[in-house]
């Protein structure tokens, strides 16, 4: 191991232990070395994955799963379920792998048992959602279903912790983070509870919901062992994030709200401490009664950037004061797709369509530089939002991209064409626990977290069509969108991962195999 890589390896090691702003060739979770989505490097831009041009190697999987991929040197990690034979079968136990970055070959397995069924290829979750995590000594594996592992990385076990969760809090991006020696997950507070409520009916008078409330929990690495949990709570469709404030104190932003009346209260952002000896204290709550909490809590030592009803909102990072407050749904700039062509026209301070206060495909959001960028939630479009000026500006991308094994291309404009996914496996195991899991991909689905890898963002969807928007273009038009990619055959293509970044490679993972894009 030469010196240059030795220095890599400590700067991503320090990055985790809290101690330093990190770049490295590593992808240690699924947020990555920075804990938010974004790296610096350079990936491939255009690709093809039906007739393999510029795919290095791929693997069969024998299972599905939603995990994305966790990479450390030459190792990859991911999960899957253990193999089914139907998807009536109940799907709680799971499957850790170990990969071989070089050619995708299988090291070595491990089984992570589970006590809760949460069904497969599910929009919002699955048991086998989140990443795993890795220091470059060992790997943790998540199952959903109930338990967390520790294991060499030679697949020897060092702990196991095992837990009962309930069926009501089944988190969607909610992916662990490893930080000073600590996993920072979001759990249910009270493992041995026996209280059930109804999730579409607000908690009845007299009864104390809190022991079932989910919080932001911090485990101790090496054992497993729960360290503290904080006090606030965290709605289960919310993915905390952390960062650090002027003064140098690490914290976590995390949200309470959303549909289906979460039972966590009040409605709203806390930013929490993570300092030694304050963890899990509140810095500061405020209340957000309209928040849509199913979004990436990007911020930084500055602002936090949210969504609260029809309007993006600028907050103070160390008092949670509001700084600014945009409509992103009213007299907005739009590239509109002209019918009968792949061409767009400029349109000025136009209304979109739809009238819910949904602006954006959950998670689908990070800020980049002074903008921050979405997946439009009532059309297919990427949204973004100057964070100085307020200028809202979306672009009209097709719903989904087919690709013939011959290599022609149709970009389909409308969802009512766009080809619905059969849900299965390699093996052709029917895995559709939830008949929306057939859908585009946009909207109404926890999607996968789009990636910046130098100055291109990419935003895989549901059905296999991977974006890529140049954001240093002069203008938010066609030109922006520099390519419109594949993981796979239109209609048998399932994904809610989001893409890994290592060394000029880019991985990306369906319920059908694991894939290495390299030029």
């Amino acid at each position: 191991m030469n010196s240059l890589h030795n220095l890599k390896h400590l700067a991503c090691v320090l990055y985790l232990l809290g101690v330093s702003d990190a770049y490295c060739d590593n992808w240690p979770q699924a947020s990555g070395p920075n804990a938010n989505w974004k790296v610096a490097g350079a990936a491939p831009i255009q690709w093809n994955a039906v007739e393999s041009k510029n795919i290095k190697w791929r693997t069969k999987l024998p299972e599905g799963g939603q995990s994305s991929l966790t990479i450390w040197e030459d190792k990859a990690f991911l999960t899957t379920y253990k193999p089914l034979q139907s998807n009536e079968q109940p799907s709680t136990d799971i499957v850790g792998y170990c990969l071989n970055l070089t050619n995708g070959e299988v090291l070595w397995t491990v089984e992570l048992p589970g006590s809760v069924s949460f069904g497969t290829a599910g929009i919002f979750s699955d048991a086998t959602v989140f990443a795993p995590v890795t220091d470059g000594k060992h790997v943790w594996f998540f199952n959903r279903g109930g338990s967390v592992g520790c294991y060499d990385l030679n697949g020897n076990q060092s702990w196991l912790r095992v837990y009962k969760p309930h069926a009501r809090h089944a988190n969607s991006q909610a992916e662990p983070i490893l930080f000073q020696n600590q996993i920072l997950v979001v759990e249910i507070l009270d493992k041995d509870s026996t209280l059930e409520l109804n999730r579409d009916e607000p908690v009845p008078e007299g009864i104390d919901s809190k022991p079932i409330w989910t919080y932001v929990h911090g485990l101790d690495a090496s054992t497993g062992e729960v360290l503290w949990a904080e006090t606030s709570g965290t709605v289960v469709h919310n993915t905390p994030m952390i960062g650090q404030l002027k003064s140098g104190e690490w914290a976590i932003l995390h949200a309470r709200g959303g549909p289906h009346h979460p039972i966590e209260m009040p409605y709203g952002l806390t930013l929490t401490s993570l300092a030694p000896g304050k963890e899990g204290a509140p810095l500061w709550s405020k209340e957000m009664p309209r928040i849509n909490p199913m979004i990436n809590n990007h911020w930084d030592a500055e602002r936090i950037y949210s969504l609260d009803g029809d309007d993006h909102v600028i907050l103070d990072s160390t008092t949670g004061r509001e700084l600014a407050r945009q409509n992103i749904r009213t007299k907005v700039d739009r590239w509109s797709y002209v019918p009968g062509s792949d061409a767009r026209k400029q349109m000025h301070s136009v209304d979109l369509p739809g009238k819910k206060p949904r602006l954006n495909t959950y998670h689908t959001n990070i800020v980049v530089g002074d903008w921050h960028y979405f997946l439009a939630h009532d059309l297919s479009a990427i949204g973004r939002v100057n964070l100085n000026s307020g200028k809202v500006e979306y672009l009209d991308v097709p719903y989904q991209l087919a690709v013939s094994p011959v290599g022609s291309r149709n970009l389909i404009w409308k969802a009512s064409e766009a080809i619905p996914i059969v849900v299965e496996n390699s093996r052709g195991v029917n895995l559709m626990s939830d008949k929306r899991s057939t859908g585009t991909g946009w909207g109404h689905v926890s999607a996968a977290s789009p990636i910046l890898v130098g100055q291109y963002l990419y935003f895989p969807v549901m059905n296999g069509t991977v974006y890529v928007i140049d954001t240093q273009s002069t203008e938010f038009s066609e030109k922006a969108l520099v390519a419109i990619n594949d993981l796979g055959p239109a209609g048998t293509t399932w994904t809610l991962s989001s893409l890994s970044y290592v060394d000029n490679k880019l991985y990306a993972r369906t319920l059908k195999e694991v894939i290495c894009i390299g030029d």
